[in-house]
């Protein structure tokens, strides 16, 4: 399929034209629903495309509006593995064949938008980037073919503790020894048990396409889109190399986009998340986190639960333009030649 490669505003556009979002779902439908309606009074309706995981839990389609369009079939996604990307870029897809909006934000279920969507256009179209992602290259790899910009996410920096820069070079790169096992979780089956190898395995990666990784979560233009929509013959040994590979979603996007020549990268996500300086999975946000959310200039905070009380704290602040930091403040620094 041909993707518009260009990403030039046109005239005219409201939000809901302006930019889309992609979903990630798989629990309760009430969160699903929160997260689509408050994008739906604030972007006026928004084309969005979701991806839920159907194995998983049941939801019903038709309580949604029509600028919420799902992925049928669904996939079968099991955290951290290759199929969460794969649900992603039927999402995606399925976004780019309905609507083709200028930009398009990668969300989970349990995401919420924490500036308004007035400061995010501003802010997106403004700057001279082609997308927000959190990308690093693994250790060894050389410099990708995409210039970059801004600073890195601090909420991310536990992604360049040594023992993940180790982590990730195992995970990617590193030859791996897989040994079958029965396993009774969830259910019996056949299972495996990996293990490192102190060297690097036959893979994609060598001159011109180096290993990169980062945060899951981004935002991108059109450009980004048919980057990683076009299935080439490196996206499709990427996907075969990441198939048994752990946190195969923290990798995917990463490589293609930073590999993309001509891409434009700002290195900060427009994510906030409380790591307590790593783990497998971001804290729930409480309403202590709300002050230093709504300074961050971050466009959307995750993890959220149901009945969170930091929601209407949220609300009110984004409704008030409390959450709309100064541009200057809260806009990434000049896109440069530089590499991470």
């Amino acid at each position: 399929m041909d993707i518009i490669p260009s990403i030039a505003p046109r005239a005219g556009r409201s939000a809901s034209n302006r930019i889309g979002f992609v979903i990630l779902s798989h629990g309760d439908q009430a969160l699903l629903a929160r997260l689509v309606a408050r994008l739906d009074d604030l972007y006026g309706k928004p084309p969005i495309a979701c991806h839920h995981d159907f194995s998983q839990s049941r939801i019903d389609t038709a309580a949604f509006a029509d600028n919420v369009r799902f992925v049928k079939p669904s996939v079968a996604t099991g955290w951290g593995k290759l199929s969460v990307v794969t649900a992603g870029l039927a999402a995606l897809r399925l976004l780019v064949e309905t609507a083709d909006p200028d930009w398009f934000v990668l969300l989970s279920a349990t995401d919420y938008p924490v500036r308004s969507a007035e400061a995010v256009l501003a802010e997106l179209e403004s700057a001279p980037f082609d997308a927000y992602l959190d990308a690093r290259p693994v250790r060894g790899q050389a410099p990708g073919a995409a210039t970059f910009g801004g600073a890195p996410n601090p909420k991310l920096d536990h992604f360049v503790l040594p023992s993940n820069i180790q982590l990730k070079w195992r995970f990617y790169v590193g030859a791996q020894l897989w040994v079958p096992v029965v396993k009774n979780k969830p259910h019996w089956r056949l299972g495996r048990v990996t293990f490192p190898l102190p060297f690097a395995a036959p893979g994609p990666f060598g001159p011109g396409f180096s290993a990169y990784y980062g945060d899951h979560w981004f935002t991108a233009n059109r450009r980004a889109a048919a980057a990683l929509l076009k299935d080439d013959d490196r996206a499709q040994a990427l996907r075969k190399h990441l198939v048994r590979r752990a946190q195969a979603d923290e990798c995917y996007y990463q490589t293609i986009l930073a590999n993309t020549p001509g891409l434009r990268i700002c290195l900060d996500n427009k994510r906030y998340a409380e790591w307590n300086g790593g783990g497998a999975h971001p804290v729930a946000v409480e309403v202590d986190h709300v002050p230093a959310i709504l300074a961050s200039g971050q466009h959307f905070a995750r993890k959220f639960a149901l009945k969170s009380p930091a929601i209407a704290e949220i609300d009110r602040a984004v409704d008030a333009g409390v959450a709309d930091v100064s541009r200057d403040r809260a806009r990434p620094s000049p896109i440069s030649a530089r590499r991470p």
